[in-house]
């Protein structure tokens, strides 16, 4: 996945793990009924439409959490290929599970055994026989790239390099000559102007370019926009460079943006869309409930260690910002010592010298976070949201951060899209970069991108420990 969005190759994947699930379903079911035919393929379609669709959603739904749709994994590789068994192994432990729960829709355990030990072997060869093909870039189409503003490192660091980019820039047109090329090293791999915009359609025409991409497109000229829509209605395809970043890295291009876009833009006016509220404050009842009373053995378990290992309460409380600004208490499970914060606030980091033994475990298994399953169910957080801080921090921030006061539009999260996509961050250069997935998601706000980020959580707690 990029952003948020499947890539072709994700999609191709994905379309064909569905057909390798169906075939060793039809496989095992054959050798293990000694039955074949149409009469069975009737049977695994019409009896069986429930199961099937139930076995396929689990399937996918491990692959994607033990990101077999990664194009940055080498499946041929022990640690891929093990991937590859583990996700099996999961799904059919889920579809065990489900089956148990609605036996209507229920897979005999024979049955998915052997169902699971073919698709292990499948998906295995699968992964690895198309893992260079998976990693290497596909063919871009031939963009020329009109600069009407400031481009930041990141957004040209995004298109040029990232895999997915359906974009090779081969030249540039900046619309004002005081316009600044993009900063850092990137500045010299940006091809060279090729003229004016009246030059525009010639070069178009002349290389076969079909593609414009607009940075800074608030910042057009009306005789520019009138341009651009003349070429656009002889077939140039006039793309935002900004919304093509968005598309690509799942985050906003913070440095970049001016006020008009926030202005545009109407998710970041305070509740204008109750309906999508009050279904988000469901589900956080519902899934908090169910994950206080799945947790609870661990929770136990995590008393007990931090009564044996560290002084003071099991439970840290501490004020943090919620939404519109309002404070609440945020419980945890304590991780440091009582003398932690004996010379004032502090960031915290990566690796805490403050952090006990325990409390490394703690967090790395994001158990320490268990106890504020409890300020979502009083409503003070959600599930999915920016991470909650504290006052004297978002003051400073809100100084030093263009638009960081956007964040507390909505509640403060117990995972947020920042948290999935983004290391563990300890200074304002990485808050910065954390409220470009923050205001991302407030502007972005689905069910959708929610149950994603929920997804990406239990990606993150498997295999990614420092984020």
């Amino acid at each position: 996945m990029s952003g948020i969005y499947p890539g072709r190759r994700a999609s191709y994947l994905a379309s064909t793990d569905v057909l390798l699930i169906f075939f060793a379903l039809w496989l095992s079911y054959a050798l293990r009924f000694r039955v074949v035919g149409t009469w069975l393929l009737s049977r695994i379609l019409e009896d069986w439409t429930g199961a099937s669709a139930l076995l396929i959603s689990l399937y996918l739904l491990a692959f994607y959490v033990f990101e077999l749709y990664s194009l940055a994994l080498n499946f041929r590789s022990v640690t891929g290929i093990l991937r590859c068994v583990g996700a099996v192994a999961i799904a059919a432990v889920s579809v065990a599970l489900a089956s148990f729960a609605l036996p209507r829709w229920g897979v005999g355990r024979g049955l998915l055994a052997l169902h699971a030990g073919i698709l292990a072997v499948f998906t295995v060869v699968s992964r690895t026989s198309s893992s260079r093909a998976m990693q290497s870039r596909a063919p871009a189409d031939k963009a020329l790239l009109l600069v009407a503003g400031p481009i930041s490192e990141a957004v040209m660091s995004e298109i040029t390099h990232n895999p997915q980019s359906r974009y090779d820039i081969v030249r540039t047109i900046p619309l004002r000559p005081s316009t600044p090329p993009p900063g850092g090293s990137l500045g010299s791999e940006i091809p060279p102007p090729v003229g004016k915009l009246s030059d525009a359609e010639r070069f178009l025409d002349e290389h076969g370019v079909r593609h414009v991409l607009v940075a800074g497109i608030d910042r057009l000229t009306p005789d520019a926009t009138r341009e651009l829509l003349r070429l656009k209605t002889h077939g140039t395809e006039v793309h935002d460079l900004f919304a093509a970043f968005q598309i690509l890295s799942g985050r906003l291009p913070v440095e970049d943006l001016t006020d008009a876009y926030f202005l545009r833009v109407q998710s970041f006016t305070r509740d204008t869309r109750p309906v999508l509220s009050n279904l988000f404050r469901v589900l956080d009842v519902l899934v908090s409930v169910g994950l206080l009373v799945a947790s609870a053995p661990v929770m136990a378990l995590a008393v007990v260690g931090i009564k044996l290992t560290m002084p003071g309460t099991v439970i840290y409380s501490q004020e943090r910002v919620g939404k519109d600004d309002v404070p609440y208490v945020m419980h945890k499970f304590r991780s440091m010592g009582l003398d932690a914060e004996s010379s004032g606030p502090q960031w915290a980091k990566e690796k805490d010298p403050r952090v006990t033994p325990f409390g490394k475990f703690l967090r790395r298994t994001r158990i320490d976070e268990l106890p504020q399953l409890w300020n979502v169910l009083r409503g003070d957080m959600s599930l999915v949201g920016p991470r909650p801080e504290r006052r004297v921090f978002v003051d400073t921030l809100k100084e030093q951060i263009p638009y960081y006061g956007l964040r507390s539009q909505i509640k403060p999260g117990l995972t947020g899209w920042a948290q999935v996509n983004y290391r563990y961050g300890s200074s304002v250069a990485d808050t910065r970069v954390k409220l470009s997935y923050d205001l991302y998601y407030i502007q972005e706000r689905s069910v959708a991108l929610f149950s994603l980020t929920l997804l990406k959580t239990v990606q993150t707690v498997l295999f990614k420990p420092g984020s």
